[in-house]
C-alpha cells in the first residue's frame, strides 16, 4: 500500500482506520450547546468558535457527533466483538466560553462533566461494550467527583493538568510545577486510591532527562529504572503518550501500552529495526511467532507482516482455553500481581484484561492539529 495520507484527527475516518489497524483508539469529546457529544480536541474551532457555544449541526463539517461514530459498524464491531479498547477523553470548555462556570468553575464545572459522563454511558448503552474495554478520563480534576452508574465505565484523571486556554508553550510551562511535584509512582498511588483502572502517562516520565525532574522515585523503560518501575507498578496498566515509533517495541517489551501518532500502513519497519506488529493484544504472537517475525530481514518485513496477519488467529477467534493460556502467559511474562481469578474474569472473546499491553491510536490515526 502506497500513498496513504493520514486522515484528520478525531474524524470518523481516522477513528475507523485507527481501531482496525491497532488494539484500540483514543479520542476527545466536547459537549455542544444542544448537549450533544462531539469529536473535537481543541477548545476553539479553526473559525474561532467555542464548540460548547454552538449547536452540533452548526459546527464545521470536520466535527462529527459521538452518535455518528457509533452508527458506524466498522467502528463498533471492533469494540463489541474483537476486544479493541477505547480511551475516551472528556474536554472541559475554554473558560472564556462562559460555559461550566467560566473562569470560576466550581459546581457548574462538576455538572458539566457529570452531563458528559452520563451521555457517554447513554450513548454506549445500545452497543453492550465490556466495562474493561473502555475508560473515561480527563485533565479536569472534577472527573473524579462524577457519579457513575453501577456497572458503568471507570474513570481516570490526566496529570499534570493542562489548561484549556493558551498555546502549547504556555500550557506546558504552567504544567511544570504539577509535573515536578508528581512523580510517576506518586501518580500511580493516587490513581489506585481513586480506583482508576489505568494510568495515562506522558512519555517524559519514562524517557529522557525530564524523568529526573520529578520529586520522588525516578523510573524508566531501561535497566534498573525499568526494574524499579515494574516493582512499583506490579502490573498496573500504564498508557504512554506519545508512543513514538522508535520506542514502540521497547514500551511493548516493558509491558506498557503505547499511544501512537503514526499509523501509516507503510511503516512496516520500526526505527529500532523490528518489524511493526500493530495488534499485540488483539492478534497476539506466541514466543515462536515473535521469533519468526524478528528473524525476518528488513527488506521482507512488508510481505512477512502481510502473510502473518492473514495467518495469526485474532483474539476473538481463540477458544476459551487458548485465551486463558495466553492470559496466564502474560501474567507470568509481565508480573501482573492482581488476583489471577479477577484477571481471568475479564477474559472473553470480546474483552481482554485491563493489564493487556496494547498499541492504541492517539486521536484515531494520530494527531494532526494542535497539541
Amino acid at each position: 500500500m502506497t500513498g496513504w495520507e493520514k486522515p484528520r484527527e478525531n474524524t470518523i475516518e481516522s477513528l475507523i482506520h485507527g481501531i482496525n489497524f491497532s488494539d484500540g483508539v483514543e479520542f476527545d469529546l466536547r459537549l455542544s450547546e444542544d448537549e450533544q457529544l462531539v469529536l473535537y480536541h481543541n477548545s476553539i474551532t479553526e473559525d474561532n468558535r467555542f464548540p460548547e457555544c454552538e449547536l452540533a449541526d452548526e459546527l464545521p463539517d470536520y466535527i462529527k457527533t459521538f452518535e455518528e461514530l457509533l452508527s458506524k459498524r466498522e467502528f463498533t464491531r471492533e469494540l463489541t466483538e474483537r476486544g479493541k479498547f477505547a480511551c475516551i477523553e472528556l474536554k472541559p470548555p475554554h473558560p472564556s466560553s462562559g460555559k461550566a462556570g467560566g473562569w470560576i468553575g466550581g459546581r457548574k464545572r462538576l455538572e458539566h462533566m457529570q452531563k458528559m459522563v452520563d451521555l457517554v454511558h447513554e450513548s454506549l448503552g445500545d452497543i453492550e461494550i465490556s466495562t474493561s474495554s473502555a475508560v473515561i478520563y480527563s485533565f479536569e480534576k472534577k472527573i473524579l467527583q462524577t457519579k457513575r452508574k453501577e456497572g458503568g465505565l471507570k474513570v481516570s484523571r490526566l496529570v499534570p493538568y493542562l489548561r484549556q486556554w493558551g498555546n502549547e508553550f504556555s500550557q506546558r510551562t504552567l504544567a511544570i510545577p504539577s509535573y515536578v511535584m508528581n512523580s510517576l509512582p506518586r501518580l500511580m498511588k493516587k490513581n489506585k486510591i481513586n480506583d482508576s483502572p489505568m494510568l495515562p502517562c506522558a512519555l517524559e516520565y519514562l524517557d529522557g532527562f525530564t524523568r529526573f525532574l520529578n520529586i520522588g522515585s525516578t523510573v524508566g523503560i531501561d535497566g534498573k529504572y525499568l526494574q524499579k518501575l515494574n516493582k512499583i507498578r506490579r502490573g498496573y496498566p500504564v498508557y504512554v503518550w506519545p508512543g513514538k515509533p522508535e520506542l514502540e517495541r521497547k514500551l511493548w517489551e516493558a509491558g506498557l501500552t503505547g499511544m501512537s501518532d503514526d499509523f501509516s500502513p507503510e511503516l512496516v519497519t520500526l526505527p529500532s529495526g523490528h518489524a511493526r506488529w500493530s495488534r499485540p493484544a488483539t492478534q497476539p504472537l506466541s514466543e515462536a511467532e515473535m521469533a519468526k517475525l524478528d528473524s525476518t530481514p528488513k527488506e521482507h518485513h512488508g510481505e512477512k507482516l502481510k502473510e502473518m496477519k492473514g495467518e495469526i488467529t485474532p483474539w476473538n477467534e481463540f477458544s476459551d482455553i487458548e485465551r486463558v493460556e495466553f492470559t496466564k502467559y502474560w501474567i507470568k511474562k509481565w508480573g501482573w500481581k492482581r488476583r489471577e481469578e479477577d484477571i481471568l474474569n475479564e477474559v472473553s472473546e470480546n474483552s481482554l484484561p485491563w493489564e493487556s499491553v496494547r498499541i492504541v491510536g492517539h486521536r484515531g490515526s494520530g494527531k494532526t492539529h494542535g497539541w
